[in-house]
C-alpha cells in the first residue's frame, strides 16, 4: 500500500469517511467518522478483494455449506454444517492462536465440531472436536490457550477439556482436565469468558446441581485450584448475562439486573465475599484492556460514544469521540474487542455503519480505521418501511447471526469480523435464513 494512503487511515479524530472513500474535515459539532463505503460483493471464498477505503486486503475464510463441505467434508455429513460453522464466535474471543498461524472457528448448535483455518494459507484445514453434547449454548465457545499455540479449551457437560493440536495431521488429542460436579454444566462465563494474561486463572459459570441458580466459579487453572464461588441468581435476582476474569487476574466482572441493569466488580481472591463496586449502570458488549501503567479498564460503547471504566475505583470517561460537541448524538454501539498485545488498544466495530476502529484509550485522540464489515443497511435504507429486515430504524442489526462481532489477533496485524455484504443489493434483505451469507472474514491490516 502506498505510503499517502496508509496515512490516510490513520483518522484524527474529527474526520469523515464519506461514501466515496475520502477524508473530509468535520464540524464542530462533533461529526465523526462514518464509513459507507463504496458497493463490494463478498469475496470469493478463501479469496480476497482490496478494499478501496483502505488498500488492505480482505478476505472471506467462512462460507456456504456447499463451499465449506466441498473443501473438506463435515464429519458428521455436510447436512450437519449451519452458518456458525462458517463463522467466529464472539468480539472476546479473539480467534487467532498465540503465533498468528491458526484461526478457530465457532462450534455449532448441538454440532461437535469447530472450522481451523490456516491463517496464512487463507484456507480451512481441519474440522477439530468441541463438546459433544451441549447442555448450553455458550458451550459452542473455544477458547485458545495463552501460551502453547496449539492447545485449545472447551467445556463440555460439568468439565473443562483440553485439546492438542497435531501440527502436521492436525488431529487433535481431547482430554479432561477437571471436573465441577457441583454444577449442571461450566462454561466460560457463559460466553464472554476468558483466561487472565498469564494463563492462569479463568471464571466458569453455570447453574448449581440442585437449587439451578447460577454461579460463578473462580478457577486456577495449573493448580486445578476451585475457590470458593458466588451465587449469581436467586429468586430476587433472576437472570444474569456475564462474567470474566480481566487480563491482569486481579478482578471479575459480571452484571446484575435488580435493582437495575448493571456491571459490577469483585476482587478474584475475595470473589465470593466481597463486596461489589458498581463500574456502570447498565451492560454492554465490552471488553477489558490494560493501559500503559497496567491499570486495568472495561471499555464499552452506546450512543454516547465509546468509554472506558477502571476496575481499581470505578473511574469512568470517556474515550471517543473525545469532543463531541455538546450532546450531539455519535453511537458507538456495537462490539469492543481487545489487542492483547498493544497496551491500551482495542478494536471498536459500529453497529450503525458497519465501520471498524482501532482505538487507543491512552491517545484517544488517534483513531485509525481499518475497514467496514458491509453488514445491515444505511440509516436512510433501514427507514423504508417496506425494506427493515435485519436493521432497526438507526440501522443497527437485529439479528444476531448477522451482527459483525469485530475480533481481532493478539498484534492487531488481523481484523475479523461477520460479514453479509447485502447492505446495497437492490432485491431486498433475506429476513432469517438459516444460511444468511454472513460469514467469517479477515482484514490484513498493514
Amino acid at each position: 500500500m502506498n505510503s499517502k494512503l496508509k496515512s490516510a487511515v490513520w483518522l484524527v479524530v474529527g474526520l469523515l469517511i464519506g461514501a466515496s472513500g475520502a477524508a473530509a474535515a468535520a464540524t464542530s459539532s462533533g461529526e465523526r467518522a462514518v464509513a459507507y463505503t463504496k458497493v463490494r460483493k463478498a469475496p470469493p471464498y478463501e479469496g480476497f478483494f482490496t478494499d478501496p477505503d483502505t488498500g488492505f486486503r480482505v478476505w472471506r475464510l467462512g462460507g456456504s455449506q456447499q463451499e465449506m463441505g466441498s473443501r473438506l467434508p463435515y464429519p458428521d455429513g455436510n447436512e450437519a454444517l449451519g452458518i456458525l460453522h462458517g463463522q467466529h464466535f464472539y468480539s472476546k474471543t479473539s480467534p487467532v492462536n498465540r503465533d498468528e498461524t491458526l484461526v478457530l472457528g465457532s462450534g455449532g448448535q448441538n454440532q461437535p465440531y469447530a472450522a481451523l483455518w490456516s491463517l496464512k494459507q487463507h484456507r480451512l484445514l481441519a474440522w477439530v472436536p468441541g463438546p459433544q453434547q451441549e447442555a448450553h449454548v455458550q458451550q459452542r465457545q473455544l477458547l485458545w490457550d495463552r501460551h502453547d499455540p496449539l492447545v485449545y479449551w472447551f467445556t463440555e457437560g460439568d468439565q473443562l477439556m483440553r485439546a492438542r493440536i497435531e501440527p502436521r495431521t492436525f488431529k487433535v488429542r481431547v482430554a479432561r482436565w477437571d471436573r465441577f460436579p457441583e454444577y449442571r454444566y461450566v462454561t466460560f462465563g457463559y460466553g464472554e469468558g476468558n483466561f487472565s494474561d498469564d494463563g492462569r486463572r479463568i471464571v466458569l459459570m453455570g447453574p448449581d446441581q440442585k437449587s439451578g441458580f447460577t454461579f460463578m466459579q473462580p478457577y486456577e487453572v495449573e493448580q486445578k485450584k476451585v475457590l470458593p464461588r458466588r451465587q449469581l441468581t436467586s429468586e430476587t435476582q433472576p437472570e444474569v448475562d456475564w462474567a470474566g476474569v480481566d487480563p491482569t487476574g486481579r478482578y471479575i466482572l459480571f452484571d446484575q439486573s435488580v435493582p437495575v441493569r448493571r456491571t459490577v466488580v469483585v476482587s478474584f481472591a475475595k470473589a465470593a465475599t466481597d463486596v461489589p463496586m458498581v463500574i456502570y449502570e447498565h451492560a454492554k458488549h465490552s471488553d477489558f484492556v490494560v493501559d500503559r501503567q497496567g491499570e486495568a479498564w472495561i471499555v464499552y460503547g452506546n450512543w454516547q460514544g465509546l468509554f472506558a471504566s477502571r476496575l481499581s475505583d470505578g473511574t469512568d470517561r470517556k474515550v471517543w469521540p473525545v469532543d463531541n460537541g455538546g450532546n450531539v448524538p455519535f453511537s458507538v454501539s456495537g462490539h469492543v474487542a481487545r489487542v492483547a498485545g498493544q497496551a491500551g488498544m482495542v478494536l471498536v466495530s459500529r453497529n450503525v455503519d458497519g465501520g471498524l476502529y482501532l482505538v487507543d484509550i491512552d491517545e484517544p485522540a488517534r483513531v485509525r480505521y481499518v475497514g467496514n464489515s458491509r453488514q445491515g443497511r444505511k440509516p436512510e435504507q433501514a427507514r423504508d418501511p417496506d425494506a427493515v429486515w435485519g436493521v432497526d430504524t438507526e440501522g443497527e442489526v437485529t439479528f444476531y447471526k448477522r451482527e459483525p462481532r469485530g475480533a481481532v489477533s493478539r498484534s492487531g496485524k488481523y481484523v475479523f469480523f461477520t460479514g453479509d455484504y447485502q447492505v446495497y443489493l437492490p432485491s431486498g434483505y433475506d429476513p432469517e435464513p438459516e444460511w444468511c451469507r454472513a460469514y467469517l472474514n479477515m482484514i490484513e491490516v498493514e
